[in-house]
């Protein structure tokens, strides 16, 4: 039995893969197909309908004849997943502007903790990295991993916005008042290189962290101790990628 859906839905929603001379469509949830992608979703999820199709739009079914030839099987889960993987994902014009958003915010989220301006040492802020991702017209590929996709996007904001992945040791000091409570606060956001819980009951460490996230644990620390928590920065010779 045939089975149609929403022209404007199915016309943008779907994936589809051209092979064989042939073509192949499977109607998605596009968010949950992209996940399908990078290992994230189950297939049923990502799926709207278990039917492949010739063309979706006009519900016209691919017929198992062809599918046994092209794909050698009709089993239409694991035909999906080829589509899925290797085809074209077509997804809505709004779907697409909130993913683009949305990987523009996770990449900046990334570099504003991993990152610092390689002239000064100093963090760099969301308004300026996203400023410089403006002019230096960067767009992600809204089917990939941001993570993926930051060695090649630093290589194209250098020429507007200098980045450094430098990372900084801090040297820390917390009285017996304060250091049970900021303990899990440092250790969650840096790598602890050295420590020692002192006699009196303070704690004394040494913890590496991304430059971009020095002021933000400084801060934290003073305003949570007011003020009597002991850090001294140190420059780290090495530089450490994403």
């Amino acid at each position: 039995m045939r089975q149609t859906y929403d022209k404007e839905r199915i016309s943008l929603n779907v994936a589809k893969l051209k092979t064989h001379g042939e073509n192949f469509e499977v109607v998605i949830e596009p968010e949950l197909a992209i996940k399908f992608r990078h290992g994230e979703a189950d297939i049923r999820e990502s799926l709207k309908s278990e039917h492949i199709y010739r063309e979706a739009l006009k519900g016209d079914l691919a017929s198992e004849h062809v599918l046994q030839e092209v794909f050698k099987t009709t089993d239409s889960l694991k035909i999906a997943e080829q589509i899925i993987k290797e085809g074209s994902i077509q997804i809505d014009d709004d779907y697409k502007d909130r993913l683009r958003n949305d990987k523009k915010r996770q990449l900046i989220e990334i570099l504003v903790k991993n990152t610092a301006d390689a002239n000064t040492g100093q963090p760099l802020t969301a308004t300026r990295l996203n400023n410089a991702l403006t002019e230096a017209k960067i767009h992600l590929d809204i089917f990939r991993k941001v993570e993926e996709q930051v060695d090649e996007t630093v290589v194209k904001l250098k020429p507007v916005l200098p980045l450094t992945f430098e990372r900084k040791i801090l040297n820390i000091r917390l009285s017996a008042n304060y250091a049970p409570k900021l303990y899990g606060f440092v250790v969650h956001r840096a790598k602890v290189v050295d420590e020692a819980w002192l006699s009196d009951g303070s704690w004394s460490a040494k913890v590496e962290l991304p430059a971009g996230m020095v002021s933000e644990v400084q801060d934290e620390l003073k305003s949570k101790t007011h003020g009597e928590a002991e850090i001294s920065v140190e420059q780290v010779v090495k530089k450490k990628r994403f």
